[in-house]
This record gives structure tokens, C-alpha cells and sequence, in this order.
């Protein structure tokens, strides 16, 4: 589909920026040492100088499929904070794998798969799971769907032929692990954690159990939330999204929502 002249502007000026001179780049009057930048919307962006997610890593590998398509790009905080926390998991409750899905292809802009995904800020991280027998398994080659039961239903878009995906169900303990990892990263701010709600409702119950903190747990219901309108109950993956990375702002990053001042400062949760 042709691309509207709207957006034809944002861009022609994100890819010819890697060109301007020195390793860096210009953006309203302002230069950039050559990392990653974050242009516009989530829903309507750019990406330069993008950071490729590696296809494994300590706690984590990128399925074939989604190696496939070849959107593993987003600003530098956004891999690193996936990194750090696939690894935290991993360290804290061994066993287990991280799958990572989509983050942006490589300069950005539409998303094939996707109706964000544009500037570099989102990740689609495939849920841990365990057998019937507790023991974790590998992320398959499609997203399985998980109801109230949290048992593995057949993902959406099938699967590849002949391929079948064994009985599994949702790993509560190592998929708030995961969050808790992202919402205390003193390097990112995240903005959205989009996932079902029984979902949520299950991490929500086992981290307050497990006796996290007040602070976390504001955090976390202020982000895990099931997205709104017509879109995908996200039932079979955890959409994630960060706020623009403060040196990105006054180059033209756009955020939905208040920025907080220091990712560390979040209001106490309201007594009774």
C-alpha cells in the first residue's frame, strides 16, 4: 500500500540522517553522538541508528520465525533492557527461556505485523511455560493463547506444518519475574505492559503472595494492562513498550502519556 504523504517526510529524514555528516546526526538544530534515535509515535515513527536484538542470548532466544522477518531493531535501551532482564530470570529461576518476538525492523516505519511497532520502543516477549510436570519448555515456533485455566490453547496463526505444540501453561513465577526485571531497570521507563486480563490478574495475585513490594506493585497494575479497542487480546504474548529515552524527546520522540521525572519515583500505592 502507498504510503501516505504524511508520513513520507518523517520518513525520507530518518534514513538520510546515518548519511549526514560524522557518525552522528542532526534533528531540529540538534546532534546526536550516533546512538540510537527515536523518531515520532509508537503507531507512527522512526528508527536510526537502531540496535539489533542478538537471535540468543543469556535467558533468551529469538524464534525462527520471527528471525525470519527480520524485526529485531529498537533503541539501544530497549535491547539492552531485554537483555538484563531474560537474564535476571534466568539467574533468579533457571531453566527457563524467553522467546522475543517482533521489536521494529531496521529503520522503523510500518510494521507489516503490527499497528505500532514503528520507532524502535516496542517488543512483542513470548510467555515462559511449563509442562504439566512444572518443568519449563521452550518457546515454540508460534504463540500459544492462554485462558483463565492458563493452559495452552492453539495460536492464531498456526503453526508450521507437521509441527504440533506440547501441553503446556503459563509459568506465573518466571513471567512476573520478567515484569518485576522491566519495571525496576533504572534504564528504561516503561509505559505499557499489554496482556489478557486473567493474565495480569494471575501475576498480580502471585507478586502481591510473594510479598513485593508496594512501589512494584503500583507499577505494575499502573502497566499491565489488556489493550483497548479492537485490538488482540494479547492473550499469547506480553507487548511491551518504553517511554522515549530522555535524549530522544528533544529530537522528536513523542510519548502517549505524562512522562515521570526519575523512572525511580512512583507514587505510594493509596491506603484504605
Amino acid at each position: 500500500m502507498p504510503r501516505s504523504p504524511a508520513r513520507a517526510p518523517l520518513l525520507a529524514l530518518a534514513l538520510a540522517l546515518p548519511a549526514l555528516g560524522g557518525g552522528g546526526c542532526v534533528h531540529r538544530g540538534f546532534f546526536t553522538d550516533g546512538t540510537s534515535v527515536s523518531f515520532g509515535k509508537a503507531n507512527r515513527g522512526a528508527l536510526v541508528h537502531g540496535r539489533a536484538l542478538p537471535a540468543a542470548g543469556p535467558g533468551f532466544l529469538v524464534p525462527p520465525l520471527w528471525l525470519a522477518r527480520g524485526a529485531r531493531y529498537g533503541v539501544d535501551e530497549l535491547v539492552e533492557a531485554i537483555e538484563r532482564a531474560a537474564a535476571r530470570v534466568d539467574e533468579r529461576l533457571p531453566g527457563g527461556l524467553l522467546g522475543v518476538g517482533d521489536l521494529s525492523s531496521r529503520h522503523g516505519s510500518s510494521a507489516v505485523h503490527h499497528r505500532s511497532h514503528e520507532n524502535g520502543r516496542d517488543a512483542d516477549l513470548i510467555f515462559f511455560a511449563v509442562d504439566d510436570q512444572g518443568r519449563p519448555v521452550p518457546p515454540p515456533s508460534a504463540m500459544p493463547r492462554y485462558g483463565r485455566n492458563l493452559r495452552a490453547r492453539p495460536p492464531l496463526c498456526g503453526l508450521p506444518t507437521g509441527e504440533v505444540i506440547s501441553p503446556r501453561r503459563f509459568d506465573v513465577p518466571r513471567n512476573w519475574e520478567l515484569v518485576a526485571g522491566l519495571l525496576e531497570d533504572p534504564a528504561i521507563d516503561v509505559e505499557y505492559l499489554f496482556l489478557s486480563e486473567p493474565l495480569r490478574d494471575a501475576l498480580l495475585t502471585h507478586a502481591t503472595g510473594a510479598g513485593a513490594s508496594d512501589e512494584l506493585l503500583a507499577r505494575a497494575r499502573a502497566t499491565l494492562r489488556a489493550p483497548g479497542g479492537r485490538t488482540l487480546p494479547h492473550d499469547d504474548h506480553l507487548h511491551l513498550r518504553i517511554r522515549c529515552p530522555a535524549s530522544d524527546r528533544s529530537l522528536g520522540c513523542v510519548d502517549e502519556g505524562a512522562v515521570r521525572l526519575r523512572v525511580e519515583t512512583v507514587p505510594p500505592r493509596p491506603t484504605s
